[in-house]
């Protein structure tokens, strides 16, 4: 679910879950780092890639498709 509903709470929701592909300290990661470190956090594939989604149509990351990084924005 992507938002948080009577059923679904806020932290099953990807809203809730963007929170966990946020890195500290890091200006940009590789996607399958950090597929690999946060793929957990998640129900599938799917819902990370979802989340992924949100966060770049929020302008909270940019994607470098020739490098494969996921790049953070301030």
């Amino acid at each position: 679910m992507i938002v948080p509903n009577k059923v679904t709470s806020l932290d099953d929701s990807v809203i809730g879950k963007i929170c966990h592909l946020i890195v500290e300290d890091v200006e940009e990661i590789a996607v399958s780092e950090l597929l690999d470190l946060r793929l957990k956090k998640f129900v599938d594939i799917g819902e990370f890639i979802l989340a992924l989604d949100v966060l770049y149509s929020l302008g909270r990351i940019e994607l470098d498709v020739k490098r494969e990084l996921v790049r953070y924005v301030d």
